[in-house]
């Protein structure tokens, strides 16, 4: 599957299209909204999408810049049909390059727990006790950008 690794803006048809995608796969299952939420604060981040050949928007990645050299990176999600085909993995990558030609050398993150393995996989490195966010476990973990 051949994907292209963009980014987009807020508001934008693209961001909406991503919106329903993070709400369907990373808000419905907890049985919440991500629309009872204000997405105005969104507008100041950065927002990396992907899309497969037929221009259909299959993964998303948000950034917050929450220092001078540090993001924090949110809301990841790669559709279910396109699950499994180390698209996530690139969607990653590819972030981590876009952080680095942004002048960004560190970026934080929280995995659910489930998923916690594979950014390690990816060199992030767990940083704490495991909590509770939108309900389930979580874990902080990091990665210092070359």
């Amino acid at each position: 599957m051949d994907i292209h690794f963009l980014e987009t803006q807020y508001g934008s048809v693209d961001y909406r299209i991503s919106c329903n995608l993070r709400n369907e796969l990373l808000r419905k299952p907890l049985g919440m909204s991500l629309f009872d939420q204000d997405l105005e604060e969104e507008r100041d981040f950065i927002h990396l999408i992907g899309k497969n050949e037929e221009q259909e928007l299959i993964a998303y990645l948000q950034f917050k810049k929450i220092e001078e050299d540090t993001l924090k990176m949110q809301q990841v999600v790669v559709a279910e049909l396109a699950q499994g085909k180390g698209i996530g993995r690139k969607l990653i990558l590819f972030s981590e390059q876009f952080a680095i030609m942004s002048g960004f050398s560190s970026i934080i993150l929280h995995a659910r727990e489930n998923v916690i393995g594979f950014y390690e996989r990816l060199d992030y490195v767990r940083e704490g006790e495991r909590f509770l966010e939108v309900t389930i476990p979580h874990f902080k973990a990091r990665k210092k950008l070359q």
